[in-house]
């Protein structure tokens, strides 16, 4: 135990309540989710002041949810490199769910493998009880030699005592290894532990198991296995593989878990019943989507209100600051730069905040894993990774989580097809800018539905958009530039549960908190750039009354000017193309940048709205409105397939070891969100819709 710290890890298989008991025991908030994937990083946490009392601190360290210590994928090898290496933690705390021993067992046996102090968390034992299964936690611990307490994560029961069993365990003078020895019949394993016999015997078994997936590191002893026929290595392995799962079948029948599950088990369950309608291959899908319309839709029609106050609190504060300060520089940039650039993203919380929201209400309750089960049956259709699907959904709020989240496939060229795939997933800094050009030009007199409902199924097929073209994309790089077979998808379907919702409004607290840190930092920065280069040079004779405006004449003006050529022929001018260069830095500066351009043309006295600025801009030589429905489609449409975001290169770059990728993805995309979007506006001009 170093500096009398008690440095504890969490580990565990997904969607066993791991990081929730973590959040109990750090009083925390980290994201809880209902399947692997959500967290593919070690969180760490002091435990908390409440459970601590007069005990010594203790750090916790929530490692990635996996279903064993085989170095298989990066979440894997990650949890083997802390549980094994030279900074191993002083205890390990294993949760496993006490209604599915079976799975759960197994990575037991293989930390018992170990030698680490090891205690154990029996959690979701109402759920268990729930389902006709009474597990004795003192059965259990006498054939683990191990302690076992049982939990509750979702409501705290047990923590005080899984506590105490810590600091019981970390005081202990430590831990024997426990190694499931080979069968009778396990001649091939033998065989393989006695070649690699200079090694460790864990060592050896995860040498063995790595070799098999083919991560095994150069300079192992795994050249031994690399002389032995493959068919005797892929026995050996399998014998391990079914020697631990003899051990766990034969822990589960001395404490009559199976017997007790056939005779009091109900014939189905609550989430089977359900899952007949969710899961069902046509039924299924037109729920799924019927569920996203919904969100989207609500998006709109529920955000608006709150959106109408917050511009009007940024035009009276934008007012006030301009009344203090009188005219001058320093007002103009308070009010052009700072207040509207801010404001022009801050307006769009609610909706960010809503989509969310609906996000985790879904994740919690246990639906978008059956989304996941529904949407693999396309996937694998298309040659991708089943797993893709996770990373791909979290791309919808972040890029840079999502590819992150790939870690969890262990293809390395799967993985990539993944990390190429998720720019293209609208995230929430697209939503600024979807919903600023719906707003301000898909305003019709005479709507299908309703205004709030058409423009929800616009906003719906943007995202409708990106999903498909993405899939798309996967598919081609597939059977191109990273083609491979592609395994099947393995996940394990939770049970249906009520949300909890203070942790989902914390979520979104955290996700908008995070979205307003991470863009407010790069929109101040990138707006008082831009303010500089639309002001200056300060002394514009001819400006106004006719000629080009101060903006116009501005450096950025005529650098954005030099760009429209290109710009033309997707149905923009200027003022969009300086909200272009701006959002290389990130997507959502766009808005806060038109914001500022608009801001700034127009007179001080009367400050410019920017939604009704976009619908009023008219054209200088024809006088027919600047910006129409088809080219604010064709303006969206760009921005689905360009990769404007620094961070998520960055994220590549380190993910991928180099800039080879990340200047791949942004180059591809970027051509192809030009072309995409000179398609749609000439070929809606030839439709005659523009």
């Amino acid at each position: 135990m170093s500096d009398s710290i008690l440095r504890v890890a969490l580990a565990g298989n997904p969607n066993v309540g791991k990081t929730s008991l973590f959040n109990v025991l750090t009083g925390s908030r980290h994201r809880v989710g209902n399947y692997s994937g959500v967290t593919v990083e070690c969180l760490e946490g002091e435990l908390s002041r409440r459970l601590r009392g007069d005990g010594p601190p203790m750090r916790l360290i929530d490692l990635p949810g996996i279903y064993s210590l085989s170095p298989t994928s990066e979440d894997e090898r990650a949890a083997y490199e802390l549980l094994a290496g030279e900074q191993r933690p002083d205890v390990v705390l294993l949760v496993i769910d006490a209604s599915n021993l079976a799975r759960n067992l197994y990575l037991a046996l293989q930390l018992l493998e170990l030698g680490v102090p090891l205690v154990l968390a029996l959690n979701m034992v109402d759920v268990a009880r729930d389902a006709g299964l009474q597990v004795e936690p003192r059965e259990l611990a006498d054939e683990l030699g191990v302690p076992v307490i049982p939990t509750v994560a979702r409501s705290g029961e047990g923590a005080e005592a899984i506590v105490e069993a810590v600091r019981r365990a970390g005081a202990a003078a430590g831990a024997e290894p426990v190694l499931v020895p080979p069968g009778p019949d396990d001649e091939a394993l033998r065989e393989a532990l006695e070649g690699l016999g200079s090694l460790p015997p864990v060592r050896a078994r995860t040498v063995l198991l790595g070799h098999l997936a083919g991560v095994a590191g150069p300079g192992e002893p795994g050249r031994w296995l690399d002389g032995q026929p493959a068919e005797r290595m892929r026995a050996a392995a399998e014998q391990l593989v079914s020697a631990r799962y003899r051990r766990v079948d034969a822990i589960l029948e001395r404490l009559g878990v199976r017997e007790r599950m056939s005779r009091e088990a109900p014939a189905m369950s609550r989430s089977e019943r359900i899952d007949r309608v969710l899961t069902h291959r046509v039924l299924g899908l037109l729920i799924f989507v019927a569920v996203m319309a919904f969100v989207f839709v609500s998006i709109f029609s529920w955000a608006d209100p709150v959106m109408g106050l917050i511009e009007d609190a940024f035009g009276w504060l934008s007012g006030l600051v301009s009344d203090v300060l009188g005219p001058g520089l320093l007002t103009s940039l308070v009010t052009d730069g700072l207040i509207a650039g801010v404001g022009n993203v801050v307006v769009f919380v609610p909706q960010i905040a809503l989509l969310f929201l609906f996000i985790g209400l879904l994740e919690d309750s246990g639906y978008l894993a059956r989304a996941a089960f529904l949407l693999d049956r396309l996937m694998s259709r298309l040659g991708l990774h089943g797993r893709a699907f996770i990373p791909l959904l979290s791309g919808y709020a972040c890029a840079i989580p999502a590819i992150l989240g790939t870690r969890t496939i262990s293809s390395v060229k799967d993985r990539l097809v993944t990390i190429l795939m998720i720019p293209f997933m609208s995230c929430s800094a697209r939503l600024p800018i979807y919903t600023l050009v719906i707003g301000a030009l898909f305003v019709s007199h005479e709507p299908v539905f309703s205004t709030g409902i058409d423009q929800g199924l616009v906003l719906l097929g943007m995202y409708l958009l990106s999903t498909v073209s993405a899939l798309a994309m996967g598919f081609v790089y597939k059977r191109t530039i990273l083609a491979s077979p592609t395994p099947p998808l393995v996940l394990e379907l939770p049970p249906y549960r009520l949300p909890r919702v203070r942790d989902t409004l914390l979520m979104v607290i955290d996700r908008v908190g995070d979205f307003l840190r991470g863009a407010g930092t790069v929109i101040l920065a990138c707006t008082v750039v831009l303010w500089a280069l639309l002001s200056f040079p300060a002394d514009r004779t001819g400006a106004g009354e006719g000629g080009p405006t101060r903006v116009a004449q501005s450096y950025g003006g005529k650098l954005a000017q030099g760009l429209e050529p290109a710009l033309e022929p997707i149905g923009q001018d200027w003022r969009v193309g300086v909200g272009i260069i701006g959002s290389f830095a990130a997507r959502e500066v766009l808005v806060s940048t038109l914001g500022l351009v608009y801001g700034m043309e127009a007179d001080d006295d009367d400050p410019a709205e920017l939604r009704q600025a976009l619908r009023e801009q008219v054209d200088p030589d024809t006088g027919e409105p600047q910006h129409t429905p088809l080219s604010g489609l064709a303006l969206m449409v760009f921005f689905v397939y360009a990769c404007q975001c620094m961070s998520t290169l960055a994220v590549v770059r380190r993910e991928t070891g180099g800039w080879r990728w990340p200047a791949f993805m942004f180059v591809s995309m970027t051509g192809l969100a030009y072309v995409a979007a000179l398609l749609v506006f000439q070929g809606g001009r030839l439709l005659g819709l523009g």
